[in-house]
């Protein structure tokens, strides 16, 4: 009867307790139900503090921060990605214009190989030439009759434009373009060496400003295109660093931007060695010989830095070439000029004279020096080894006939 009765009271308070959690869930009360807004949704609440969006994304915390790129979807990238990629684009759009002028080059060449193949020599102007380098070079064959005629400045073979060079001789003006094209320095670039970019999407370089030599902020008169400017940034081909010009000491060192290379190219000639009476046994200026009356190099006073070098037959000042030389600067009255503009009794002289010329001339207006009307012409080509690059290989002799060109 024992175990019995104590099956039964188990029994009972287990029922006991589900019956009071079965109690206590009826008395809970509903959750209110959610209100019903009758009027249009809107992002603020009423009468509360508005709610705040936060569309700023942050990775990483002090890390370095990212660029939206401005093309056909929008990326998010690094810094440093983003200069890689445009890098690379620059990089692909030079190797397509070097392919294209290559394929142009090759096409004129062969359009004239192709239509002297037997002969190799052409008429042009009443005179003979005969095809060297490929196509790429006329050279004059003097036969004796037409000796004293002069080779024309320009001239066209069969829609191939030729110009003359200072020996008497045509070249193809494709050939001339590829070989006398250089990319010149940037000026900003090479008076500071600094290239930065301010703007992360692509922009076309307009004309900078006048640089600022101020050594205390080396931001100023900085490339802001840096590697999409269109000029050259060779960090060989800086200007001196002022400090160091100054004292031979530089608060920087190794991590200044500009050189310490105390050479003929960004730097003056020692003013004591012109006179004759340099002592200095440590004198930090080179000793070139420069003739007092040379004219100022005008790449070293706009740049600071002259790729001539000891072979520049002008001299190493930082003055103003035009006022210097010719005695007269338009930009120094507009307030554009920013270089000294020293008056010595020479440039008095020739401000003098030139001032003379303008008058004379004004009574014999209706007179022109240009005979031909083509001043774009006026000089010719330095000379044929400069213009052609290659070897001759359609050598043939003058006996062999020749096909006139209409």
């Amino acid at each position: 009867m024992s175990e019995q009765a104590d099956l039964q009271a188990r029994i009972a308070a287990i029922a006991g307790k589900i019956n009071q959690h079965k109690q206590q869930q009826y008395d809970q009360p509903p959750p209110p139900p959610h209100p019903i807004h009758v009027h249009r949704w809107s992002p603020y609440g009423r009468g509360g503090r508005p709610i705040h969006k936060n569309r700023t994304l942050v990775v990483g915390g002090q890390q370095e921060g990212f660029v939206a790129a401005r093309g056909i979807d929008n990326q998010l990238m690094t810094k440093e990605a983003y200069d890689r990629e445009q890098a690379a684009k620059q990089e692909s759009k030079e190797q397509h214009r070097a392919n294209k002028r290559q394929k142009r080059n090759e096409e004129e060449q062969n359009r004239i190989l192709r239509y002297t193949e037997e002969s190799h020599l052409l008429d042009v102007a009443g005179l003979r030439f005969r095809v060297a380098a490929q196509g790429s070079k006329l050279v004059r064959v003097y036969d004796g009759v037409t000796d004293s005629q002069e080779t024309p400045k320009r001239a066209q073979v069969l829609q191939v434009n030729f110009f003359r060079t200072k020996h008497g001789n045509l070249a193809r003006a494709g050939a001339l373009a590829r070989a006398s094209k250089h990319l010149p320095q940037c000026e900003t670039f090479t008076r500071h060496g600094i290239a930065t970019s301010k703007r992360p999407r692509e922009h076309t370089p307009a004309v900078p400003s006048p640089p600022c030599w101020s050594v205390t902020d080396v931001h100023l008169g900085s490339c802001p295109f840096g590697s999409r400017c269109r000029f050259a940034h060779d960090p060989h081909k800086v200007a001196i660093c002022k400090d160091y010009l100054k004292s031979g000491m530089c608060p920087r060192g190794n991590n200044c931007d500009m050189s310490h290379e105390m050479t003929y190219h960004r730097v003056p000639a020692c003013t004591f060695f012109l006179r004759g009476n340099c002592t200095n046994s440590a004198c930090r200026y080179p000793h070139v010989n420069v003739s007092p009356a040379a004219p100022v190099c005008r790449s070293f006073a706009t740049l600071g830095f002259c790729a001539k070098g000891p072979d520049c037959d002008k001299r190493h000042v930082v003055e103003c070439p035009d006022y210097a030389n010719h005695g007269f600067c338009a930009d120094r009255d507009n307030g554009l000029c920013y270089l000294p503009h020293p008056d010595r009794a020479a440039i008095l002289r020739k401000a003098a004279e030139r001032q003379a010329k303008i008058e004379a001339s004004q009574d014999f207006s209706d007179l022109s020096s240009d005979d031909d009307g083509e001043p774009d012409e006026s000089e010719d080509v330095d000379s044929d080894v400069e213009i052609i690059v290659g070897e001759d290989t359609h050598e043939v002799s003058q006996q062999q006939d020749f096909v006139k060109v209409a």
